[in-house]
């Protein structure tokens, strides 16, 4: 059995995107660089697509702006 890597990724609660972070002390507490909270999850990218349901907002907001443009 191979022993892969998986990336972590960090996800901002806030910011409700996948970002960039800062790690506070020795402990598992992350900061985001975009907005500076400390509200941050981290996981596997899989993980955290599907607890945080990221592909379905990308599919709402294209709808809502192709109903837009349409309007």
């Amino acid at each position: 059995m191979e022993n892969t890597e998986t990336p972590i990724v960090f996800y901002c609660k806030d910011c409700e995107k996948l970002v960039d972070t800062d790690r506070c002390g020795r402990k598992y507490v992350y900061k985001c660089k975009k907005c500076g909270t400390k509200n941050v999850a981290f996981g596997t990218q899989k993980s955290i697509n599907g607890f945080f349901r990221i592909e379905e907002k990308e599919k709402q907001k294209k709808t809502a702006k192709e109903v837009s443009q349409k309007s």
